[in-house]
């Protein structure tokens, strides 16, 4: 740690909070009821600040006040480091009233607020929390004191009216007593003193003049001042101060002769006074100088005085102390007489150490400065280093640049310019009074409002004009430029300096400005050496205990530094900002530094970049450090972050999130000023490597690039460089598109954990669209991070204890800069980075990093290569995770997150915990379990092609019987399926080791080709070792699908047909049809049925004749035992199942029927419900729908009559001919009407049609299908058709007959039977089925004997009644009687000739 006197003399540097939320402001406004005075009084900016006392209460640790005061307003601003408070905001607004002093003070319970206008005093109570953090809510614990102030302020008792009578004060304080039961306010006018003493209790107030009796009466004095030409009191206050010791309160009073006073408010009396200006080195009139004199208190017993004359200005420390003369009296005593410097005073504080100053110069910049009261040798007023305004010059304007985004990039750049100010100069370049509400806008549409408003502006110039691209681009730089040079006006004039308040307790300065404030921090040794630029031989003294009390090694370091700080000033900015551009493009270091080396001693065309008397002292410089190779060492040692040999930090307790509730430096205020350090620190150090860097150039040149010493420094420059980067970057501060999407893939991989989410921080972003990258970082886990490393190395209870800046603040940048140290062993940042999926700045970062950084590159390759993946280009991210796998058990990050939820995890662990050497099996089995997770990232990528490649990789690495092969082999096949690689992912099944992954496989793939119909595929695999199995899966396939739509039996047709098994393609087919037949509905399933069962007889017919059968297949139900399965079966023992054998016989029924089936659905509807009829009512519908072909068709192979066929084709015939049937032709043509002949006639038709039919359907010795006919007709009491009848009389003439005389056509009865017995005399017997007439020689013919006498009866009854019957009676008669005749004739000639041939035989064999 730092000696006291390092620390005394130590410089501070100011830190601004940036990217804050907009300020609410509570507005409250005080009406005393006094008359306006804003108008008499002039009265100037004051402000000032308040720190709290710790007193062991967490939540006034880094707590504090700051307030500003313009004419009658008073802000006032609570701000804490730890907790983010709301409503802190606080505006005070008294009526026409200037304020002229404010006080605040704590006690035990409260805050009080004190503050004196020129007409009123006042006192505000606002009570304190002091239960501590545990014992308030987390609302409460977040409010600021100022949460409550409400309208009560204006409470009457709280404030007195003071009377001026007539005259107007310019100068007042006020003090609180210990016990805060009385308030006393000191009010200064032109002539008089007033002390106004309030009771805090009842607000009773009362007030006194403070002066001493006069020997000279006041007109007489007023007189002297007339004539001497003053026109103000030479004894007039300008500044004064109240004390209390022991009790008693005194009032100490500067006047405007530099005559100090110390008077008693007990008796109203003088004690004590001296003239400052008798003990001023500086000589003068003794009257104030062209500065004013002020007045500041220290504390009770010392005070410290400016003092302004007229040959310069000094400061002057006075204590009261006791008068040892006088042992009641008191006396003032000049402890401390210091110059001031040449500069005029804005404000300065003062406490038992230090006085600060606040200067302004000539040109209205801004300067602090503080000086050490404790010591002779302090190396007098030491310079803070006050923050520069935004440079334009740091703007990239290169040629081809959009000057739109740069400048856009520049100004929006967080926290470079707040959100108000860029508002204002919007409206000042719009030269427009319209405004809007800066809190409800976000910096993405505040940006989008400016681009409009400068693109207005550039198309207002160029509306009139044509011009070229180079003339665009001028006219947009100039707008934009001024569009910036408004921002810049504004942030000038916001960010003046008004004041500054020491806030000792947590040994910072707050500088208060107009519309915001920053805190001056302590700096770090290099941040002194490198800022304070002069006094370094004194500073030697200092630093010479942090390099083990060496002063010859304290004094070389401190000489090198001082040539690099002469270096830092000579390198131009532009240099500089070339030199960052060369290293982000990741551009060698050493090759950067000999080209600027060459530049700055050789030159270009412009000559040298430095004189050479510069060189020349630069030389001499170092050439005059005896040990600069011991200084350059320890330089190097102090710009080391991390110790190699140092033990690990634990973070496992960093795991939460920042709270309302607070931690160290955990509010909005406090991660800012945490980041605003870090990156402030980060550029001070990259810089010192830098200088150091070309110093070693220049001493050593090319021929030490090797040294170790410029390598480490090399190494450090980049790891600064990458702090400054980190620190600088911009990132959205909100979520990005895809972040969940993003995480989720992460957490489905087991690759990432909740706990580190970077967006779960309390804090809110307020319309910030962007912040830093380390302010998000610190906001989600390096704060806390830090914080746990804090704790445990200073072993403090942060809780109670009240930490410094230089304790707390300086430790914890530079924990921050060990966790964001690119070769830290904490692989904290980048994978918290890894977490944010930010994929451009993951990118980046690992950029930046991968030409020198060796440690954890596996790791960052990782995260790189996750990243790749995200965003789409996975054809990188495959090659990066390939060269990942080497270092899985090297790195932690990814032995913890890839292997930590796997098998071999907890052994991995002990053996690498015990430092045993990790078996060669081992590693295989680690890599093996991490491409099973790059896999699963890609797998939720679908970049299948490189799950392939992964997966290889992954086998490469595992032996032929390893059982983790056939995983692989099978995330080999699934993503060639995927990819619709189907010969590829065969070959793959095929290969697989595991005979289950590969009937599975197998499975998919022929479930994926039917769904792509790529069957030509599964018809072209060999199946070698796999068809049984590929048929089974197919079949089932087959039955279970819907069969309304498969192909699966149509393919294994094929497939068995291609094959040559034409039995089970016949198979395949009669299934089909029969679950066309059960389970189809749809309208073309009977066609379908018909032609599967005409493939499979035309399948069986390509069979050899002993093989025609096939097995019935079972479906549906048929699977099903029957009902009296059990009483067939009453002992229980199960049956086989019984094989119903089918023939080709019983294949073509089943077509036949289905046929009908079909064509009967062509004309008639619900036909699907008639898919259990039986042939024989199928071939009735059939008729009934006129469809006697298809009937007759499905007779083949069946056993029922045809008869009602014929019979129903006759009826037709029959009715076509009366003409009953209107669409005859509508019938006829459903039948084959192929081979007839063409009848213009329906009838005609018909008739041949019936004519073809018997003729094809008649047996030969039958004659039912005729009798039929003719008896439908005889029936219908139709004619019969001569054709029918000339057959009927060749086939049965003696039933056509009888058909006649029982259908009673009597007349056609007679002449048939007049026609048969003239044929069987002999007349005409061709025509008859009997072939011969009666003869001796013929064989007997049968006579119908009793038709004809039925015929002759019906005949004879009927002649009475027509002559026909008469005529038609006696022919037959005739007929008959003929026939009798002949008969008897013939019978007698037979007899007497077979007698002679019998005598004839008897005769010879009576001879022989």
């Amino acid at each position: 740690m730092p000696t006291n006197k390092l620390r005394a003399n130590m410089s501070y540097r100011e830190v601004i909070p940036k990217n804050l939320s907009p300020p609410e402001w509570i507005d409250v406004k005080i009406n005393t009821g006094t008359q306006s005075t804003l108008q008499d009084l002039k009265t100037f900016e004051s402000s000032g600040g308040y720190c709290y006392k710790n007193r062991g209460n967490a939540q006034n640790r880094n707590r504090f006040i700051y307030w500003r005061t313009q004419q009658d307003v008073l802000e006032l601003v609570e701000i804490s480091l730890d907790i983010s408070l709301q409503r802190n905001h606080l505006r005070l607004r008294f009526t026409d009233s200037a304020v002229l002093n404010v006080f605040l003070k704590e006690d035990a319970n409260t805050l009080n607020l004190l503050v004196v206008t020129v007409s009123s005093v006042h006192r505000y109570a606002f009570p304190l929390k002091t239960t501590g953090l545990a014992g308030l809510s987390e609302d409460q614990t977040s409010q600021s004191i100022f949460y409550d102030v409400s309208e009560k302020i204006n409470d009457p008792s709280s404030f007195h009216v003071t009377d001026g009578l007539g005259n107007l004060p310019s100068v007042a304080v006020s003090y609180l007593s210990q016990d805060s039961q009385t308030a006393y306010f000191a009010v200064a006018y032109q002539e008089k003193l007033l002390m106004h003493v309030m009771n805090c209790a009842t607000g009773q107030t009362i007030s006194n003049e403070i002066k001493e009796p006069h020997l000279m009466p006041r007109f007489l004095s007023n007189l002297k001042g007339a004539l001497t030409g003053r026109s103000e009191a030479p004894e007039a206050a300008i500044s004064m101060a109240f004390s209390e010791i022991e009790g008693q309160f005194f009032l100490l009073v500067l006047y405007r002769n530099n005559e100090l006073r110390l008077w008693s408010l007990d008796n109203v009396q003088t004690l004590a006074s001296i003239n400052c200006s008798s003990r001023s080195t500086h000589g003068g009139s003794g009257t104030q100088g062209p500065q004013s004199n002020q007045l500041r208190k220290i504390n009770d017993q010392d005070f410290c005085l400016f003092l302004s004359h007229d040959m310069g200005a000094e400061f002057i420390c006075v204590s009261i102390m006791p008068d040892v003369e006088d042992v009641r009296g008191l006396k003032l005593v000049v402890q401390h007489s210091l110059s001031a410097p040449q500069m005029d005073l804005a404000d300065f504080d003062a406490t038992s150490s230090h006085i600060w100053a606040l200067w302004s110069n000539a040109d209205g910049d801004y300067h602090v400065s503080a000086i050490y009261l404790g010591s002779n040798d302090a190396i007098k007023w030491v310079s803070a280093a006050l923050e520069p305004p935004p440079d334009r010059y740091s703007l990239n304007l290169e040629r081809g640049i959009d000057p739109r985004q740069a400048y856009c990039s520049y100004i929006f750049h967080p926290g470079r310019f707040d959100r108000n100010i860029i508002a204002k100069a919007l409206y000042m370049f719009r030269r427009v009074n319209m405004q809007f509400d800066v809190k409800q806008l976000s910096m993405s549409m505040l940006k989008d409002q400016v681009c409009q408003a400068v693109e207005d502006e550039i198309q207002n110039e160029l509306k009139d004009f044509v011009v070229s691209d180079d003339e665009y681009l001028e006219i947009a730089t100039r707008l934009w430029d001024r569009f910036y040079s408004c921002c810049e006006q504004y942030h000038m004039k916001f960010a003046e300096p008004t004041g500054l308040a020491v806030l000792e307790d947590m040994d910072a300065v707050c500088l208060v400005r107009r519309q915001s404030f920053s805190l001056l921090r302590p700096c770090e040794v290099l941040e002194h050496l490198l800022l304070i630029g002069e006094h370094n031989e004194e500073v030697a003294t200092y630093v010479a205990p942090l390099f083990r009390n060496n002063p010859a090694t304290a004094k070389g370091f401190v000489d090198l530094m001082n040539v690099i700080t002469l270096l830092d000033k000579l390198i131009s900015e532009d240099i500089k900002m070339e030199l960052d551009n060369q290293l982000y493009q990741r551009a060698s270091p050493l090759e950067v530094i000999s080209k600027l080396v060459t530049r700055i001693t050789v030159g270009d065309d412009n000559g040298p970049m430095l004189p050479s008397n510069c060189m020349k002292q630069m030389h001499q410089k170092l050439q005059e450090i005896p040990n600069l190779k011991p200084a350059v060492d320890v330089l190097l040692d102090v710009l080391c972050m991390i110790d190699p040999d140092a033990p690990r930090n634990d973070y496992s307790g960093c795991t939460r999130f920042l709270q309302p509730t607070g931690a160290l430096f955990g509010s909005e205020y406090g991660l800012s000023i945490l980041a605003e350090t870090v990156r402030q620190m980060a550029t001070i150090r990259f810089s010192v490597c830098r200088n150091l860097l070309v110093l070693q150039f220049m001493v050593y040149g090319s021929d030490g690039m090797d040294s170790e010493c410029m390598l480490t420094n090399i190494n450090y420059l980049n790891s600064y460089y990458t702090l400054m980067w980190i620190s600088e970057t911009a990132i959205p501060a909100n979520t990005p598109a895809g972040f969940e999407a993003s995480i989720q893939r992460l957490s489905r991989a087991q690759l990432f954990n909740g706990y580190t989410r970077p967006y779960a921080s309390h804090l809110r972003n307020h319309g910030h669209d962007q912040t830093t990258l380390l302010s998000l970082f610190l906001q989600s886990k390096g704060l806390f991070c830090a914080l746990t490393v804090l704790i445990k190395n200073a072993g403090m209870q942060m809780e109670t204890e009240q930490l410094s800046l230089r304790e707390s603040l300086l430790q914890l940048v530079g924990f921050v800069n060990k966790i964001l140290w690119p070769e830290s062993p904490e692989y904290i940042f980048p994978e918290w980075l890894f977490g944010t999926c930010h994929h451009t700045i993951v990118q980046d970062y690992v950029r930046i990093l991968s030409n020198w950084c060796k440690v954890n590159s596996h790791s960052r390759r990782f995260m790189l290569a996750v990243s790749l993946l995200d965003c789409g280009e996975a054809h990188k991210a495959v090659d990066l995770f390939q060269h990942t796998a080497e270092g899985i058990l090297a790195e932690e990050f990814l032995f913890e997150h890839v292997l930590k939820n796997t098998p071999i995890y907890s052994d991995l662990k002990e053996i690498i915990s015990s430092n045993k050497k990790i078996s060669v099996e081992n590693v295989k089995l680690a890599k093996v379990h991490y491409y099973l997770k790059v896999i699963q990232l890609f797998e939720q990528h679908s970049a299948l092609d490189y799950i392939i490649q992964l997966a290889h990789l992954a086998m490469n690495v595992l032996r032929r019987d390893d059982p983790q092969l056939p995983m692989f082999q099978s995330i080999v096949f699934n993503n060639h399926l995927q990819l619709g690689h189907y010969e590829e992912a065969y070959h793959a099944l095929v290969y697989n080791a595991d005979i289950s992954r590969r009937k599975d496989c197998l499975r998919q793939l022929v479930i994926t080709l039917f769904q792509s119909k790529s069957l030509h595929l599964l018809m072209q695999f060999p199946y070698t070792g796999l068809q049984d199995e590929f048929e089974s899966i197919v079949e089932s396939r087959a039955r279970s699908i819907s069969i309304d739509q498969n192909e699966v039996y149509n393919f294994l047709y094929a497939f068995h047909t291609n094959k040559g098994n034409m039995r089970k393609a016949a198979t395949v087919m009669f299934e089909q049809a029969m679950r066309l037949q059960v389970d189809s509905d749809a309208p073309n399933a009977l066609e379908k049925r018909c032609s599967s069962l005409l493939i499979a007889i035309n399948c069986l017919n390509l069979v050899d004749h002993r093989y025609r059968w096939i097995a019935k297949p079972t479906i549906g139900d048929e699977e099903v035992a029957p009902m009296d399965e059990e009483q067939d079966n009453p002992d229980g023992v199960p049956k086989g199942q019984e094989v119903v054998v089918l023939e080709l016989d019983d294949i073509r029924r089943e077509l036949v029927h289905a046929e009908a089936l079909l064509e009967l659905s062509h004309h008639r509807k619900g036909v699907a419900s008639l898919d259990k009829i039986t042939p024989e009512e199928l071939s009735c519908l059939l008729v009934s729908t006129g469809l006697y072909t298809s009937a007759l068709k499905l007779h083949r192979g069946h056993t029922f009559s045809v008869l009602p066929i014929f019979e129903g084709l006759a009826t037709a015939c029959v009715t076509a001919t009366e003409e009953k049937d209107v669409d005859a032709w509508g019938w006829l043509q459903n039948n084959d009407l192929a081979d007839l002949p063409h009848r213009n006639n329906a009838a005609d038709m018909a008739w041949t049609l019936l004519q073809k039919l018997l003729v094809n359907h008649e047996s030969k010795d039958s004659t039912l299908i005729k009798k039929g006919v003719v008896n439908r007709l005889l029936t219908l009491n139709s004619f019969v058709p001569q054709w029918l009848i000339e057959s009927y009389k060749l086939a049965n003439s003696r039933e056509l007959l009888q058909l006649f005389v029982k259908h009673n056509r009597l007349l056609e009865a007679a002449d048939l039977a007049c026609e048969m017995i003239c044929a069987m005399l002999g007349a005409g017997c061709e025509y008859f089925e009997f072939r011969q007439s009666v003869a001796v020689t013929n064989p007997q013919l049968s006579f119908p004997t009793n038709t004809i006498d039925l015929l002759l009866h019906g005949l004879k009854i009927n002649m009475n009644e027509d002559i026909e019957y008469e005529m038609a009676y006696g022919k037959l008669e005739e007929e008959v009687q003929r026939y009798i005749e002949i008969v008897k004739r013939t019978t007698e000639d037979k007899m007497s000739l077979a007698i002679l041939h019998n005598r004839e035989e008897l005769r010879q064999q009576a001879l022989f």
